[in-house]
């Protein structure tokens, strides 16, 4: 697995990793490739599967917020750099792309 990058929100360390989903979640192998962003203690938060649809990608973003990362601290966690407005679309893209 690849450390994407990690934020620290209400202490709580996160990372985001890319790997294969079958390391990821326990998944049989062959299964593809996910991004993770994951506690430090191994506990998945979310997992966005490899060509996701972006809706999908929206709702994880979503989530993550609930758990009070700011869009800042996304940003970060997941190495964007562009318009914040732009992040769900630049995340999908990041995961279609990754190897």
């Amino acid at each position: 697995m690849r450390v994407i990058g990690s934020v620290e929100a209400g202490g709580v360390r996160y990372r985001a990793v890319w790997g294969p989903l079958s390391s990821i979640d326990n998944q049989k192998p062959g299964s593809g490739n996910a991004l993770a962003v994951r506690r430090d203690e191994g506990r998945n938060e979310t997992i966005v599967r490899r060509n996701a649809r972006l809706a999908d990608v929206q709702a994880s973003l979503r989530y993550l917020r609930s758990l009070g990362l700011n869009d800042s601290q996304l940003s970060r966690l997941f190495g964007y750099k562009g318009h914040k407005s732009g992040s769900p679309q630049q995340i999908k893209m990041l995961v279609s792309r990754l190897n």
